[in-house]
């Protein structure tokens, strides 16, 4: 089934979303704000998955930080 390129960005939004969310329930808002402008730029959904089992594993805030620039 081809997806919709609407669909495919409400899915972007939505990881996105769902990865700040959890961040934020694991650490300071004030530290996942400054991930949060390089998040929103990732476009590639399966990266943004990754990123968001990861987000559920890293101990701290800059260890995501370098996986956003992997």
């Amino acid at each position: 089934m081809i997806e919709s390129k609407g669909y495919q960005l409400l899915i972007i939004e939505n990881t996105i979303e769902n990865t700040l969310a959890l961040l934020e329930s694991r650490f300071q808002p004030e530290a996942v704000n400054t991930v949060r402008p390089a998040l929103l730029r990732i476009d590639d959904l399966e990266k943004l998955k990754q990123l968001h089992i990861a987000a559920a594993r890293v101990p701290n805030i800059e260890a995501f930080a370098r996986m956003l620039h992997e």
